[in-house]
């Protein structure tokens, strides 16, 4: 099989700012259609210091659970960080920042150009490092760019969605940059938590319904994240972590979800109903099958200065494409079985 190359940015911290990327990382790593170059760390500094200079608790950038990760998959995924404060305006090439915050700048540019062919970049926090490496070296990330999976941004409405807050200058450099988008909106014109817009990525699932009967190592790499751990035996605690009352507590919880379908689209793979409940399954073996449709729709789209697109479908091929799917809250239910089919199927 050929496979698709493929880095990942995201605002993966620890202890979680929000547990789903962790979750987005799982996804990537799930799919073996991907060939992960790089996970890029796409953290902000008010989410690194504990109130009330910061936001809540101290935390650190998701370092150790891509090395469990790797650790537990056999894999090695080469990880930096990128700037951890916005950029001043939309050509901020960032050059300015501390020494230890350009390495995810230059693993997303080395990578790239290491790569003989374009690569896919999916983007599930704010778009800064990316913004950041085009301006350094346009022609490179254009050229080698597949396309921006882009997690962020409202298809309407004069609320700025949440991972556009966090950088508005690198949100609107990327859309006027000319690189290809595929654009999954976290909002809609309602909210980020509409669950029947056909334009909408966002799902809900409960715990115990993502991560019925997964690896036994998963189980533990997922309870050492979401709770917080503080442990430093980041090995040996994979054996320790995933079962008794911390495990039980946390399958209690509910989680709320975007990124899923921009990955598993991006794999070429459908949301298809089978004897054994909804999969994710490869386009050329659904077509027998019930499928829960979903598309990209080539749009014409320009940024204004305060980050709303204004977007309209285009009957001819464009470089920006929009998700689109089949309206309705059963969504969510077919996206958690299939999800928990996938985690399921993981080689430890």
């Amino acid at each position: 099989m050929s496979r698709i190359p493929l880095i990942h940015v995201t605002d993966l911290y620890h202890s979680p700012q929000d547990p789903d990327d962790q979750l987005d990382l799982l996804t990537v790593a799930a799919l073996p259609e991907f060939d992960l170059k790089a996970v890029i760390l796409d953290c902000t500094q008010r989410f690194l210091e504990p109130a009330p200079a910061g936001w809540d608790v101290r935390r650190d950038p998701g370092y150790v659970l891509v090395a469990q990760l790797g650790h537990i998959l056999g894999r090695t995924f080469p990880c930096a960080l990128g700037p951890l404060e916005p950029l001043s305006s939309p050509s901020d090439d960032a050059r300015s920042r501390p020494r230890s915050e350009q390495a995810g700048i230059d693993l997303l540019l080395r990578s790239l150009e290491a790569s003989p062919e374009p690569v896919l970049i999916s983007s599930v926090g704010s778009a800064r490092i990316i913004t950041a490496a085009f301006n350094r070296a346009p022609d490179l990330v254009r050229n080698k760019t597949r396309a921006v999976l882009l997690n962020a941004g409202a298809t309407a409405g004069e609320k700025r969605e949440w991972n556009v807050g966090l950088d508005p200058h690198a949100y609107t450099g990327l859309w006027r940059s000319g690189i290809r988008i595929h654009w999954y909106p976290c909002a809609t014109e309602q909210s980020a938590f509409n669950r029947k817009d056909p334009r909408g990525t966002y799902w809900k699932a409960s715990h115990e319904t993502l991560f019925h009967d997964i690896p036994e190592a998963i189980r533990a790499w997922i309870a050492y994240g979401f709770s917080g751990s503080a442990r430093g035996d980041i090995i040996s605690s994979l054996t320790d972590l995933g079962k008794g009352a911390v495990w039980e507590h946390l399958l209690a919880g509910e989680r709320n979800m975007w990124t899923t379908a921009s990955l598993v689209m991006a794999a070429g793979r459908n949301l298809a109903k089978t004897p054994h409940g909804w999969r994710f399954l490869e386009a050329q073996s659904t077509s027998s099958l019930e499928t829960w449709p979903w598309r990209l729709d080539s749009i014409n789209a320009a940024v204004d200065n305060e980050t709303l697109v204004k977007w309209s479908v285009s009957e001819s091929e464009t470089p920006h494409k929009l998700f689109g799917r089949k309206e309705g809250v059963g969504y969510g239910e077919a996206m958690a079985q299939a999800l928990n089919a996938l985690f399921q199927s993981i080689p430890v």
